[in-house]
C-alpha cells in the first residue's frame, strides 16, 4: 500500500453548465441567462478534490480521441493528478449537461461516451500497479471495471459512492461485498433498499438499518450534514452553513475529500467532519470542480 495516495476509477465528462431562474417541469422551456463549458464527470470532479485536499491523486479512467478529450487530460494533469493511466479510445468523450437554478438546485443529464470503454483488465491492472491507500470509485464506469479494480486494491481501503444510481441495486451486491466504507446520498440509500421516495430524516435512519451491508456507511444529506454508521454506532454530524451558488459537484467534493483523509491517515469521523465542510464551502463557487488552491485559506483542517 502506498500511504497519502488515491486512486480514482472513475469517469471524465465534458460539461456544459446552464444557468436558469428556476429548473424547468416536465414540458417546460426555460431560457438560460448563462452558459459556460467545464470539466466534468464524477471521477474527474473527486479526483480534483481529493487533490485539492491535499492527497496524491491517479486517475484510471477513459476519454476519447477527441479534441474534448485531450483538453480534460490536460487540465486534470495541470491539478498534479496522475493521467498516465487515462485510456484514450476511439468515441466521443462522456459529456454532461448541467443546469443550474439561482437557488444552486440543479438537474444533470449525462452521455457515457468513452466512459463505457473502461474495461476490467486495464482497470485491474493499472490498480494493482499502484497499490493506493485509498481506491475510490463511482457508477459512471462498467461495474465490472470497477469490481475488478477493487478486487486488485491489497491492502487499500475501498470507498464506493453509489451513484448515479442507473443500475438496479441486486446488480450491486458483489460490489458492496468488497467496499470498505458506502457513500450513498438519501435517494441512493431509498434505491438500495427498495424504498419508495422522498424519504423523510426519519426515514433516513430506517433506511439505514435496512440496508445489508458490512461497510462502513457515510449517508450524506446536503444541508441536513450527514449520518455515519461504524461499527454499529450511529453519528449525526451538522451542516456547516453556506449560501450556495450552485450545488453541482458537491457530492463530489465530499467524496474526493474524504477519500484524501483517510489516505492520509486520518480516522473515518474526521475525515467524514473535514469533507463535509469543504463540500460545503465548494458550493459557493460555480461548477462541480473545485478551482485548483481553493481550499487552501478559511478552511478548518
Amino acid at each position: 500500500m502506498t500511504p497519502g495516495t488515491v486512486c480514482v476509477v472513475g469517469s471524465v465528462n465534458a460539461d456544459t453548465t446552464l444557468r436558469v431562474r428556476a429548473l424547468p417541469g416536465p414540458g417546460e422551456t426555460v431560457l438560460a441567462a448563462h452558459r459556460h463549458g467545464s470539466g466534468g464527470g464524477k471521477g474527474a470532479n473527486q479526483a480534483a478534490a481529493a487533490a485539492a485536499a491535499g492527497a496524491r491523486v491517479a486517475l484510471v479512467a477513459a476519454v476519447g480521441d477527441d479534441e474534448a478529450g485531450g483538453a480534460e487530460r490536460a487540465a486534470l494533469e495541470e491539478r498534479g493528478i496522475d493521467v498516465s493511466r487515462v485510456a484514450s479510445v476511439h468515441d466521443a468523450t462522456g459529456s454532461a449537461v448541467v443546469v443550474v437554478a439561482e437557488d444552486g438546485e440543479n438537474l444533470i443529464v449525462v452521455h457515457p461516451g468513452a466512459n463505457a470503454a473502461l474495461d476490467a483488465t486495464s482497470a485491474a491492472a493499472a490498480v494493482a500497479e499502484l497499490r493506493p491507500a485509498v481506491l475510490l470509485g463511482q457508477l459512471e464506469v462498467p461495474l465490472e471495471a470497477l469490481a475488478a479494480a477493487a478486487r486488485a486494491r491489497g491492502d487499500g481501503l475501498f470507498v464506493l459512492n453509489p451513484a448515479p444510481m442507473t443500475a438496479s441495486p441486486d446488480g450491486l451486491d458483489g460490489l458492496l461485498e468488497l467496499t470498505d466504507v458506502l457513500v450513498p446520498n438519501r435517494t441512493e440509500l431509498a434505491a438500495l433498499v427498495g424504498r419508495p421516495l422522498p424519504i423523510s430524516p426519519a426515514e433516513v435512519r430506517a433506511c439505514l438499518a435496512a440496508l445489508d451491508c458490512s461497510a462502513d456507511v457515510v449517508v450524506t444529506l446536503g444541508a441536513d450534514g450527514c449520518l455515519v454508521r461504524s461499527g454499529g454506532v450511529l453519528t449525526e454530524v451538522g451542516a456547516r452553513p453556506a449560501d450556495p451558488v450552485d450545488t453541482s459537484g458537491a457530492g463530489d467534493v465530499f467524496c474526493g475529500v474524504l477519500a484524501a483523509g483517510l489516505a492520509n491517515g486520518q480516522g473515518l469521523l474526521p475525515a467524514v467532519r473535514r469533507a463535509n465542510e469543504l463540500a460545503a464551502l465548494s458550493t459557493t463557487s460555480p461548477g462541480a470542480q473545485v478551482p485548483p488552491g481553493f481550499f487552501s485559506s478559511g478552511v478548518v483542517h
